[in-house]
């Protein structure tokens, strides 16, 4: 089971409400021979960088004026004010508008945590239990989540519930751990639905119900994450909590070999082999499993597959993966 290190999303979730812009005004042309001026991208609010609040230094932001959004919010959160030093943490944190600084980064979250603001409480967590700039503390990463999870912060909760799981700076709890999976999972966060469906199959911290655990996996898998989207796929072949269709679980695997999940891509090769769920077709099953080759996974009978290929036929997997890509829509 992963920790909150590899587990947990790494971008701050910023919550900003909505801000009616007034657009760039165009200059009309006096006559038909001068053509419309037009403006080349967004324009800087002058108006909000002398007078900024954090709605626009927030808007700036998300329109990409990041050198605006870091003037805006520095003004702002010398002054104490809480979202925007958070925001100053994430625009150093990731060196946008300004170079990258952790250590300012940490300085602006520290700052706006010990003013109650969960997005900084949460950002300061995390960074502490990876150790990204700081010495790796997830004791205090701990502190800084509940504090976060106080305010109803989804991600802080499932942070939580990892360490709970993890039973490192605090007793293994997988009831917890359940409890607190359970508050992101109200709430249709996918990587809290995918692990609280994994307690319910295995029977940890909750009493083992395989249709629990399939009707979590499955709103995870819903929401394109490609790990319960592998999972829920094997649930569907197998029958367990959800009724047996090899073809629908040919159409999850392929849902997620799409998007470049290797063990998604090697699974599908098998059943493109063996002919369950889709037609034979050797092709098929060397091309997909050529893909999680170069990722790693590597399995003999497949690898017999591979070498019992004709000409013709490694010629035309050559082909279908020169034009691969990933990362399109599903």
């Amino acid at each position: 089971m992963s920790g909150p290190v590899s587990c947990a999303r790494a971008a701050l979730l910023v919550l900003v409400g909505a801000l009616a812009l007034a657009p760039a005004t165009a200059v009309l042309a006096q006559d038909k021979e001068e053509p419309p001026k037009r403006t080349a991208g967004p324009v800087v609010d002058e108006e909000a960088e002398k007078n900024p609040t954090p709605q626009t230094a927030y808007a700036a932001f998300q329109r990409g004026l990041y050198l605006s959004a870091f003037k805006q919010a520095k003004i702002l959160a010398e002054k104490g004010n809480a979202p925007a030093q958070t925001l100053l943490g994430l625009i150093h944190q990731n060196g946008v508008g300004v170079p990258a600084s952790q250590s300012k980064a940490i300085q602006w979250y520290s700052a706006a945590a010990l003013a109650g603001d969960p997005e900084a409480q949460f950002a300061l967590g995390l960074i502490l239990a990876r150790g990204e700039g700081t010495e790796v503390d997830k004791e205090k990463a701990k502190g800084w989540f509940e504090a976060a999870a106080a305010q109803d912060h989804v991600e802080a909760h499932y942070n939580l519930a990892l360490l709970y799981m993890e039973g490192d700076v605090v007793e293994r709890d997988f009831k917890r751990a359940a409890q607190l999976l359970g508050f992101g999972a109200d709430r249709e966060h996918p990587e809290s639905l995918y692990n609280l469906a994994i307690l319910y199959a295995e029977g940890q911290g909750v009493e083992k119900n395989k249709e629990q655990a399939a009707s979590l996996m499955g709103r995870a898998a819903a929401q394109n994450l490609p790990v319960a989207e592998v999972e829920y796929a094997i649930m569907i072949f197998r029958g367990e909590g959800v009724k047996q269709d090899e073809a629908l679980a040919a159409s999850w695997l392929t849902r997620a070999a799409r998007g470049g999940n290797a063990v998604a891509q090697s699974r599908l090769a098998k059943l493109y082999a063996a002919g369950r769920g889709v037609k034979t077709d050797s092709v098929s099953a060397a091309f997909w499993y050529s893909l999680a080759r170069a990722r790693g996974l590597t399995d003999p009978s497949l690898e017999a597959l591979l070498a019992s290929l004709t000409d013709e036929e490694r010629a035309a997997v050559d082909k279908r993966a020169a034009s691969w890509a990933t990362g399109f829509v599903r």
